[in-house]
């Protein structure tokens, strides 16, 4: 079992046609140093299917809930002036699932948009919230792209490319 330790969330300003063949390849920044990640797929529904002919109540899967994700994150300068500056913009954003920053266990793109707010200012640390409402179906993307991550000396990354699978 994998941790998620360098598991991130990457975005671009949508510029392209959702059904371009290579819509997920592109140049991504960092959203957010994020403390934790939830899950950008929603709860499924549960349909009722009984009839008056049966004993139990009886159910078949529906659709998922539409997700949102609130993602606590550091409060630091270089992310709160981008994230304001994208806030309620279309984006594409991916989330990249793995030890190594680069998806390795997995890849799930979608597109959506953001809105950053601080948390509360404690002795602690500063953290803010950047809340991501979900617009288009989470799609798991691993099996065609591939990530090229650059680091700083700090390990924090400079430069992430997301390139089609030959």
């Amino acid at each position: 079992m994998a941790t998620g330790l360098k598991s991130r969330i990457i975005y671009r300003k949508k510029t392209k046609e959702s059904n371009e063949s290579d819509y997920w390849a592109g140049t991504y920044n960092l959203l957010i140093r994020a403390k934790s990640i939830p899950s950008p797929v929603g709860e499924r529904n549960m349909v009722d299917t009984s009839t008056l002919e049966d004993l139990v109540e009886t159910q078949e899967p529906g659709r998922r809930a539409a997700g949102s994700m609130a993602v606590s994150g550091a409060f630091e300068r270089e992310y709160l002036d981008n994230l304001v500056e994208i806030e309620d913009e279309k984006l594409d954003i991916v989330v990249l699932y793995g030890t190594d920053g680069k998806g390795k266990e997995g890849i799930c793109g979608f597109i959506g948009s953001e809105s950053f707010a601080p948390d509360e200012a404690t002795d602690d640390h500063l953290t803010g919230t950047c809340n991501i409402a979900i617009s288009t179906v989470p799609r798991w993307i691993h099996k065609d792209y591939d990530v090229a991550v650059t680091e700083d000396e700090n390990g924090y990354p400079t430069s992430i490319t997301l390139s089609k699978k030959s």
